[in-house]
């Protein structure tokens, strides 16, 4: 996806008499957006801004060693200890073996090709990113953050390196002294390295001023001219920044750890090297009694000091655990960290406040597997179809609004609350919105300028697959039933290679708050991979039903 950012000059800071200013340069392409204000609790706020930087840079791939040169080096020991009648019998053979490994590689390659799978793209792309972020920054830093200026708040949102990582922070407008005219709506900010160096030097003592501008520059002057970045954007950044917005509508288990607590599991970490399996976190949960933390492989216990009254009991594992140490210069400066579970290997959502300001941390359910990777997150969020509402309506209202509930769309468009937060979820979709899981409101956050056209993701052949069962009549609707506390329960009747029985319940927004199949895929994964092929095509029907 090629996409071009303009600024009308870098970023930068400076420091007078009035106190530290921060200028952010908007992106010129889009819809001008300003704001200059004065920020409270500055320290505060530069905290966050550091941490979210970490989360730009955040990288925890393991790293791939090559072995290639080792590998030449034993071949070349091994001949030379070899008989001299031998010696050019075990080259010949070598060399045969070398180029049967090549001709493999070869046949591989010719394979994939033929397949026209986009693994490869995907790859190559990835690796010219982690060499781009190595020995260019500057151009690799195309991938700005995004600002929402809205009349409540200022948001920022980025994304990780490996694309396993969401950070946002909230400012709210409560925590603004705005001078002048302010324009709301989305832009990139240019977020420079020599920007964050600085955002070091923040202290409590010197207020900090805020400053987003949209200045066109009609000639290059001694301020500098336009700074324009062009990328190949990749569509699994893309991907990513849309499921994560759709990962946070589901229902989730929310429990409260003290500060101390995170500490101290980030405290074991540093201080152990894993070995051997299994490398997660355990949370063991039980209503009325303190949140125990299980820290393995070494079977270490932290106990917080909150009692955990939620509904849900039992264990819940988190994997990709060492990616929470972008929280670890925020923790002695806060109280508690709020935190959304959405299930054992599902994705995670942390939340640290700090003097009024927030830090939200989106993780996917590890960190190999990036937001993109086979979640379909979105089609577990809401059902229903475009037949039963204007989505461009639903727009306009949002883009007044600039922020909503589905309730106050249903109330305002006389529809169903369900088709307003389907219709809500389809503008997330389109990178047109952002959720808020603590506040349950939609922002109108257009990610891009241009249109999102995503190719098919062809890795997943499941969605493939329930698509072809509903096109072929093989879903059937079989029972809906009306439960306690507005959910509603669908039996499925699925007929593909064998005939499974799915069971969704659905509540008022018409999203998924249980699924169960009884295929395998299900048994092995449950939605930790994204729902099952017949649990997708259950739900497309219902959809179509709606």
């Amino acid at each position: 996806m090629q996409v071009t950012q303009s600024y009308a000059r870098p970023s930068s800071s400076q420091v007078d008499s009035e106190g530290m200013k921060f200028n952010f340069s908007a992106e010129m392409s889009r819809k001008p957006v300003s704001i200059n204000a004065v920020i409270k609790n500055s320290l505060a706020y530069a905290r966050l801004m550091l941490a979210l930087r970490e989360v730009v840079k955040g990288d925890w791939r393991p790293a791939q060693k090559d072995h290639t040169a080792y590998q030449e080096w034993v071949a070349e020991r091994y001949l030379e200890e070899l008989p001299q009648h031998l010696k050019g019998v075990e080259a010949k053979k070598v060399k045969k073996l070398e180029e049967r490994e090549k001709l493999k590689a070869k046949k591989t390659a010719l394979r994939k090709e033929i397949s026209k799978t986009q693994s490869v793209v995907y790859k190559a792309r990835r690796q010219y990113y982690d060499w781009l972020y190595k020995h260019d920054r500057d151009k690799w830093m195309v991938l700005d953050p995004v600002i929402s200026v809205h009349p409540d708040a200022v948001i920022f949102e980025a994304f990780s390196l490996d694309e396993s990582s969401y950070g946002r922070i909230s400012v709210p407008s409560k925590l603004l002294e705005t001078i002048g005219d302010t324009d709301y709506g989305t832009t990139n900010i240019d977020f420079s390295q020599a920007l964050a160096d600085e955002i070091y030097r923040v202290r409590s003592y010197r207020p900090a001023w805020l400053k987003v501008a949209f200045e066109k520059v009609e000639l290059a002057t001694s301020a500098g001219g336009t700074v324009e970045k062009k990328i190949d954007l990749p569509e699994s950044w893309v991907r990513g920044f849309l499921q994560v917005q759709s990962a946070s509508t589901l229902d989730g288990i929310m429990v409260t750890l003290h500060s101390q607590t995170v500490a101290k599991i980030l405290l074991e970490l540093e201080r152990k090297k894993e070995r051997e399996s299994p490398r997660s976190l355990r949370f063991m949960l039980k209503k009325g009694e303190k949140t125990k933390i299980i820290i393995d492989p070494w079977g270490v216990e932290v106990e917080d000091t909150h009692v955990y009254n939620g509904s849900h009991e039992g264990e819940v594992r988190l994997w990709g655990r060492r990616r929470l140490f972008v929280l670890k210069e925020l923790l002695p400066y806060s109280d508690k960290v709020e935190v959304k579970l959405l299930g054992t290997g599902m994705p995670s959502y942390w939340t640290v406040e700090m003097d009024g300001h927030r830090f939200d941390l989106g993780l996917s359910g590890w960190t190999s597997n990036d937001w993109a990777k086979k979640g379909n997150f979105d089609l577990l969020a809401s059902t229903g179809n475009t037949k039963n509402i204007d989505i461009k309506k639903v727009e306009q209202v949002l883009i007044q609004k600039l922020a909503t509930t589905p309730q106050e769309v249903a109330d305002l468009m006389g529809i169903d609350r369900s088709n307003a937060t389907f219709a809500l979820q389809e503008l997330a979709k389109n990178g047109q919105a952002m959720y808020d899981h603590l506040t349950g409101t939609y922002r109108w956050r257009q990610l891009l300028q241009q249109d999102i056209k995503l190719t098919e993701n062809e890795e997943d052949e499941r969605l493939k697959y329930a698509v072809s069962l509903v096109k072929d009549g093989n879903v059937e609707i079989m029972r809906s039933e009306r439960l306690d506390g507005g959910l509603t329960e669908y039996r499925v009747g699925v007929q593909g290679k064998n005939f499974y029985k799915p069971t969704i319940h659905l509540d008022l927004d018409g999203r998924i708050k249980y699924a169960e199949c009884g295929c395998s895929f299900f048994r092995r994964n449950k939605l930790r991979q994204g729902p099952c092929a017949h649990i997708m095509a259950s739900v497309i029907a219902i959809s179509k039903n709606a």
